[in-house]
């Protein structure tokens, strides 16, 4: 179910930023579900229409300050890209928050015989192919990679690491995938055709943050100012705890 009509969430056209009763989302794809849930429960009771643009944090970033993409405010994976909308002028450093956090697992498909795996049986003969997502671009693929070097793993598999660009690719081709396939995605994209075999070592990458701040296109907007105190509240932070993210404070 998660998965179901991304289409809703990819915009393919843009709105001006901040128009009256309209507000556009470039959203961190590991944050889309949980946001179109905050999205319906923002709607019962404000007269607003979204625009959901879900993609890998470094896609959207770039999009952004190339002007590709245009926002009213943007959710980033880390803080590495949050950094560089800063430094491009595309958001206020004042402005930007860290609600929730995340973790990342290693998941097979639901069919597999795998049952359990060690960290260091990514380099074993019962894993032939690891899918992570691209380091350049998403996140969880750079906290990934981030994994396996700290624990001296990355020469050792990187023959068999398969990048996908953003999580919901990889977990659709994860649950598609042969029995001796790995993934390693945030916890929170986890569903129903996949099973959990290893939580990642915290210690293994940095701090897993989630950043968000209106763009300063749209900073000060009514409906903008509105929505992000709404964000900022319990019933939001029930969405995301239900959804498995991390909203203890950073």
């Amino acid at each position: 179910w998660l998965f179901v009509s991304f289409s809703l969430c990819i915009a393919t056209s843009f709105f001006p930023s901040a128009r009256a009763g309209e507000l556009t989302l470039a959203l961190a794809n590991s944050t889309c579900n949980a946001m179109n849930r905050v999205g319906d429960l923002y709607r019962a009771n404000h007269p607003v229409r979204f625009t959901y643009q879900c993609k890998s944090s470094g896609l959207l970033a770039k999009g952004l300050r190339g002007g590709a993409l245009s926002a009213d405010i943007f959710v980033s994976a880390d803080l590495e890209w949050m950094d560089f909308a800063i430094e491009n002028g595309l958001v206020a450093e004042d402005t930007v928050t860290s609600p929730w956090g995340n973790a990342l697992v290693v998941a097979t498909p639901k069919g597999s015989p795998m049952q359990r795996l060690d960290w260091q049986d990514l380099a074993s003969d019962k894993v032939t192919v690891i899918l992570i997502g691209d380091p350049s671009t998403a996140p969880f693929g750079r906290h990934a990679k981030e994994a396996l070097e700290a624990s001296g793993l990355w020469d050792r598999v990187k023959h068999k690491i398969q990048t996908r660009k953003n999580i919901e690719l990889l977990a659709d081709s994860l649950a598609t995938s042969s029995t001796s396939t790995v993934g390693i995605l945030f916890k929170t994209n986890m569903t129903d055709q996949l099973r959990q075999l290893h939580a990642v070592d915290k210690s293994l990458h940095k701090p897993i943050r989630y950043y968000m701040a209106p763009l300063k296109t749209s900073a000060g907007n009514t409906e903008v100012t509105a929505f992000l105190k709404f964000m900022h509240s319990k019933t939001v932070k029930d969405v995301f705890k239900a959804e498995d993210f991390d909203v203890s404070a950073p």
